[in-house]
């Protein structure tokens, strides 16, 4: 049997491989076509418009696509790097060929308040050159109509939407479930209010997580609207009214979502397609569309970046916390600390910037980075955090001890705590008929998932998480020059936006990472300096990957792929329930990929929610 399998693989090994081949093939071929008839290389137009047109999720970082993501169906497996949007337009502010830019925000997912609030701060910077700033989209959710409003002109399809439904979220709970089923699921915490683990033993939220996760989603929710308001020179008051009155507002506008955008300001004029293209020609002065989109604008008009003598390193750390390598998208403790020795040995690097987007994870993990980060200190190099999106539990852990912590006012930070979860399922196999028995030398032995977990191991997780609670509290109470007591009262798993975070002393400063590269040069007496991305570069299989992936979609193979799955079900399964499958496949795969050996996490489980 053992030989049909290793056979089965090496099959399914050589399939792989020659396919892989056979695509890059035709990719090779299709490139090499494009270039020989192509008849006009690609140029940037003259008094032309640049297309903010953002495909995907907007992120830090733009990562590997998931396999699972493609085989249950997903369409959108891109992401955008807030980077790249950023330079486009800091490049188009100071290039004449360009007389203004455009935001189509149709194929834009979700974004972090804080990556709003980057890109809003850039937009700022292209209008204060006077240049032209439209908005167009067939229907504006949340995060793509903050964008928008920073536009000179909002338009609006006479179909579309504009819908703000605010901050929070819901979570599933589990506890009843698990009774049923008869899995004990044994729960060893330190924080009242470190939520991640209450889906396992509540059935809805304690009244501590509730209230402390009510107060940064108000937080976040009148930042938004303050934003919003000041953009499209509206009150408070009125912005508001519009989100939380939506419901009679579109009665009174007879069910028209399109007028009663307009009827409040939020929207300047309504046009189809066709008529905005004509707007387009109005600005550009020419019977022609001269438009590029912006990643192609930034091919033709980046220029490399030559070493310098004094530069300052940035190092991007997204994604969940664990040990081991991890690709894009993810924090691994081995492979991120891989990039900051590289900036550690490196000469010309004479400080750091950690720009975190996490929600925690393997609190081993994290002191391992933590711990590397040191080493830096320690050979001289400053280091400063700048938060994104999202740095809490074990996203603060790793920036606890550095020179200065740089936060957005809505970022998402603190959730100061740890825990372990161990399910054991003794009772389920018992209903099953399926007993365990077994001998021992310790106490401990025989404490696993079918046999249940002895109070001699219960001790052990119990003593190991207030252990790493307090190593917690401490070594944030080193880095931020506050007492334990105090650290505590501020953390027992509790959430802050950047601006609470300040006031409560576990962020030195507010602003953007543009700040914290000018905060890193001044603990470096750095005057004259460049800075500098280090990153893990792509494999080549991996950039083959991401661009077949960005270009064409679901690939004809992934597309049978997927018709083969639902051929097996026996019936044609819907685009929501291949969605819902989808989510459950990332769950599994999240909770399956944890390692940390001594099982225990700090991570933040609302801080998603709130995306």
């Amino acid at each position: 049997m053992s030989r049909f399998f290793h056979f089965i693989g090496r099959v399914f090994d050589f399939l792989i491989k020659l396919t892989s081949r056979l695509l890059f093939l035709l990719l090779l071929v299709g490139v090499i076509f494009l270039v020989v008839s192509s008849p006009d290389p690609l140029q940037v137009p003259d008094d032309g418009l640049v297309v903010i047109n953002p495909r995907g999720a907007i992120v830090e970082q733009s990562g590997l696509v998931a396999p699972g993501s493609l085989l249950m169906g997903a369409t959108d497996v891109n992401s955008t790097s807030v980077r790249d949007i950023v330079e486009a337009l800091q490049l188009a502010a100071a290039d004449d060929r360009i007389n203004g830019a455009i935001l189509d925000l149709t194929e834009m997912g979700q974004a972090s308040p804080a990556i709003l609030e980057a890109i809003g701060a850039a937009l700022d910077e292209f209008k204060a050159t006077d240049k032209t700033l439209l908005a167009y989209s067939a229907y504006y959710s949340q995060p793509q109509y903050l964008l928008a409003s920073y536009a000179d002109t909002v338009y609006l399809h006479p179909m579309g939407q504009v819908l703000l439904p605010g901050y929070g979220g819901s979570q599933l709970f589990f506890a009843d479930l698990l009774d049923r089923l008869g899995v004990n699921v044994h729960i060893f915490r330190v924080g009242t209010h470190k939520a991640a683990v209450e889906p396992f033993m509540l059935n809805g939220m304690s009244e501590e997580s509730r209230s402390n996760n009510q107060q940064l989603a108000d937080e976040l929710w009148q930042h938004y609207l303050d934003q919003v308001a000041l953009n499209r020179g509206l009150s408070e008051s009125a912005v508001r009214s519009y989100a939380a009155n939506y419901p009679a507002h579109l009665l009174a506008a007879g069910g028209n979502t399109a007028q009663v955008a307009v009827d409040h300001g939020l929207v300047d004029e309504l046009v189809s397609q066709p008529r905005f293209q004509d707007q387009v020609r109005s600005v550009t002065g020419d019977a022609a569309v001269r438009t590029i989109e912006f990643q192609q604008y930034l091919a033709l008009s980046r220029r490399p970046q030559l070493p310098a003598q004094n530069e300052i390193g940035v190092i991007v750390a997204q994604g969940t916390i664990d040990v081991g390598e991890q690709p894009r998208g993810m924090i691994g403790a081995d492979s991120i600390n891989q990039l900051i020795r590289e900036a550690r040995n490196n000469d010309r690097i004479k400080a750091l910037v950690l720009r975190i987007d996490s929600p925690g994870g393997s609190a081993l993990a994290s002191e391992l980075i933590r711990e590397e980060l040191m080493q830096l200190q320690a050979a001289g190099k400053p280091l400063v955090i700048s938060m994104g999106g999202t740095a809490a539990s074990g996203g603060y852990w790793i920036a606890a001890t550095a020179d200065e912590i740089w936060a957005s006012p809505v970022t998402v930070t603190g959730s100061i705590g740890i825990f372990g979860v161990v399910p054991t399922f003794e009772d389920s196999l018992d209903e099953l008929g399926v007993h365990t028995d077994g001998v021992s030398t310790t106490p401990m032995t025989r404490a696993d998932v079918f046999s249940g977990l002895t109070e001699p191991m219960a001790a052990v997780f119990q003593a190991s998480v207030e252990d790493g609670y307090q190593r917690f509290l401490s070594l944030v109470a080193e880095g931020r020059g506050l007492s334990v007591a105090e650290v505590d009262a501020i953390a027992q798993g509790q959430v802050w936006s950047g601006s609470q975070a300040r006031d409560h002393g576990l962020v030195d400063n507010l602003g953007g990472l543009d700040g914290a590269i000018g905060a890193a040069a001044r603990l470096a007496g750095l005057e004259d300096y460049q800075y500098r991305f280090i990153e893990k570069p792509l494999t080549p299989a991996e950039q083959f990957v991401q661009q077949l992936v960005q270009n064409m979609g679901m690939t004809p193979a992934m597309a049978s792929l997927q018709t083969s799955l639902v051929g097996a079900l026996g019936r044609q399964v819907p685009a929501g329930a291949l969605g819902a499958w989808h989510d459950l496949l990332d769950d599994f795969v999240t909770l399956a990929r944890f390692n940390d050996p001594l099982d225990l996490y700090t991570l933040c489980e609302f801080c998603a929610a709130l995306r």
